[in-house]
């Protein structure tokens, strides 16, 4: 009896790897929930400008579909690149100003039957549920499974995130971003050359992913073979080499390795050690030409206060640091904008934001604030001011 009952249980290991099984099941589909629940909102919100936003307050794009709104501003530029390749005009706003690795993928599906701006929207959505899960299985190896619940539900529905479900690249930078630093963790370092390499050739954002990188790779640098630890190495690199390919295909297209940098001066962007000054100097123009310099303001604020709360919760500094550049770096372009969607790829931001909602009645007002500003920040994304 005893061997016919010892023959019929499942063995130690397999109950073990089942309830792993389980546990990873059961958090993808809560992840799916607020996943849906954010992109829900913001299709509903879009669908409701599309059918009712009046004549003269929206433009012809926004009319253009059902999801028209989420095909607004940049979308138009990653079109040209996924159809047309690039084009440098000096002195005029040129699409070298793009990043590669979107329009790539807009290309690819396209040329699967659909059109550019659908393919955006689908690999923009579907890339920002691989961020949240990625994004949730780094912060619990790094900070705990309260600290990633928290920080992926505000994540999925934090006003700004709207950029995630537009034709922009930012969801997949962010995923890029958490797989690269979670394989470095588990000691992956050829994956975590891949993802970071990816995640600077969709963003020059995606470059301060190296700093962590780096850290980590010291971190582990006794328990690596030597072939590891040269891969760690190439790791760390892999953002500024992939910056560096794009460039030598720019001078190899365009004749200039810096079109990408440079195309940058028709938005009044061009990095100085003067741009806060010019920035900060510039904000009573920037107000008269266009007002949504004021939300772009107050995401810094955001962003900043965020990573102050970052600090005091423990969160390492080479995370704070990175965080810190992608937020302030851009102000010495000389101007605010795009801050707001810029700050999306500061995961410490993010852990900030789960450090201050450790208090119920915190993480009560930031639900409760963050779903109906989502909606909002789409029903105006179509406005111009003044």
């Amino acid at each position: 009896m005893a061997t016919l009952e010892h023959a019929g249980s499942i063995p130690l290991g397999l109950r073990r790897a089942d309830e792993a099984s389980s546990t990873r099941l059961r958090a993808l589909a809560w992840i799916a929930g607020w996943w849906l629940l954010g992109r829900g909102v913001i299709v509903l919100a879009a669908v409701g400008v599309h059918t009712f936003g009046p004549a003269g307050w929206i433009r012809r794009v926004e009319h253009s579909s059902v999801l028209g709104p989420l095909e607004a501003w940049d979308t138009r530029w990653y079109r040209m690149v996924a159809g047309s390749g690039y084009l440098l005009v000096p002195g005029r706003q040129s699409d070298p100003a793009f990043f590669p690795l979107f329009p790539v993928l807009m290309r690819g599906l396209h040329a699967a039957g659909l059109g550019y701006s659908t393919s955006g929207l689908v690999i923009a959505n579907a890339a920002f549920f691989v961020a949240l899960a990625a994004f949730y299985a780094l912060t619990k190896a790094m900070l705990g499974d309260s600290m990633a619940r928290r920080s992926v539900a505000y994540l999925a529905v934090f006003p700004f995130g709207f950029a995630f479900s537009m034709v922009y690249p930012e969801s997949i930078v962010l995923a890029l971003i958490a797989l690269a630093a979670l394989a470095a963790i588990r000691g992956r370092w050829g994956w975590a050359a891949a993802c970071a390499g990816a995640a600077a050739l969709a963003r020059p954002e995606g470059l301060f992913v190296a700093l962590p990188l780096a850290v980590l790779a010291w971190e582990q640098r006794h328990a690596l073979s030597p072939r590891a630890r040269g891969v760690a190495i190439g790791a760390v690199l892999a953002p500024v080499a992939a910056i560096g390919s794009f460039s030598l295909y720019l001078w190899q297209v365009l004749g200039n390795p810096m079109a990408w940098s440079q195309s940058q001066r028709a938005w009044g962007r061009e990095l100085s050690p003067f741009g806060l000054v010019n920035a900060i100097g510039g904000l009573g123009r920037a107000f008269a030409h266009d007002a949504w310099v004021t939300r772009d303001v107050a995401a810094v604020v955001v962003y900043l206060v965020l990573l102050a709360a970052a600090a005091r919760a423990g969160v390492s500094w080479p995370w704070l640091l990175s965080g810190l550049a992608i937020v302030v770096l851009p102000l010495f372009t000389g101007s605010f904008d795009s801050i707001d969607r810029f700050g999306l790829l500061a995961p410490a931001a993010f852990w900030g934001l789960a450090a201050l909602g450790r208090d119920p009645r915190v993480n009560r007002l930031i639900l409760g604030l963050s779903v109906p500003l989502l909606a909002a920040a789409i029903v105006v994304l179509p406005l111009r001011f003044p």
